[in-house]
């Protein structure tokens, strides 16, 4: 309501592309109420007359005012999404693969976890979601993202410990101490990684070739690399013989 206010009858232009860049963040974070809808809807389609970017921040949010948002979003907008907003783009995200692939997407400020966990899929072309799951990767930590959070919320989050860590590293060490600073974790840090999260049928073997590709390298990645998963001798001789398998193909007779 306040930039609607402000934007009626402002002269000055460097102002009035300021308050539209503003406005096109927060229509992308709360979702406009059911009583100032219309009258918010009304204001832009009188403003369709303006020129130059404020024109084009006008149509984008009349194109997003409309989107159904479940929640508000938790988190300020980060840098990185206030750049991309200037040029009315979104953020390019990679996604990380346990066997080593990554794959970029477009994620659109109103994306949750789970609607990027449907385009990873069609992009790659796994066939059934049940289990999947989206997690963050930082330096220290590992943890699921759930299904309605929404992937910038996690990114700002990124840029707000970053900023915080960087803060702490440049508090004062007494000159008696032969302390070197650690260099604080950045968001370049912390990374999305796609993998299982729930296995319902263990016994059963999927028909998709993908699936079955992603769930050899998270088992190489979760029992081989990390250690996470202990696993008995019989096993771990079974997974050494797939991993010989891939790795040198079918034995000749």
């Amino acid at each position: 309501v306040q930039c609607v206010r402000q934007l009626t009858g402002n002269p000055n232009q460097e102002q009035i592309e300021r308050l539209w860049l503003l406005l096109c963040l927060v229509v992308v974070a709360f979702p406009t109420g059911k009583t100032f809808f219309k009258y918010f809807v009304s204001f832009l389609q009188t403003n369709l007359t303006a020129s130059g970017k404020s024109l084009q921040y006008v149509q984008w949010c009349m194109d997003n005012s409309n989107r159904a948002q479940a929640a508000p979003r938790k988190l300020p907008p980060s840098s990185v999404e206030i750049a991309a907003m200037k040029r009315l783009g979104t953020i390019v995200c990679r996604f990380f693969f346990l066997d080593g692939r990554t794959k970029a997407i477009d994620v659109h400020p109103c994306d949750t976890a789970q609607d990027s966990v449907s385009k990873l899929a069609d992009k790659i072309g796994l066939q059934s979601l049940d289990g999947w799951a989206l997690f963050e990767s930082g330096p220290n930590r590992e943890s699921h993202i759930q299904g309605h959070h929404y992937l910038y919320d996690i990114i700002s989050s990124w840029e707000i410990e970053q900023n915080l860590a960087t803060k702490t590293s440049q508090t004062k060490v007494s000159p008696a101490k032969n302390l070197t600073p650690k260099r604080p974790a950045g968001a370049s840090d912390n990374r999305f990684i796609f993998k299982k999260r729930l296995f319902r049928n263990t016994r059963e073997i999927p028909g998709d070739p993908v699936e079955v590709s992603l769930l050899f390298a998270q088992a190489v990645h979760s029992v081989v690399r990390c250690d996470d998963l202990p696993v008995s001798e019989k096993v771990a001789l079974q997974l050494a013989g797939l991993q010989a398998q891939v790795a040198l193909g079918e034995p000749q007779p």
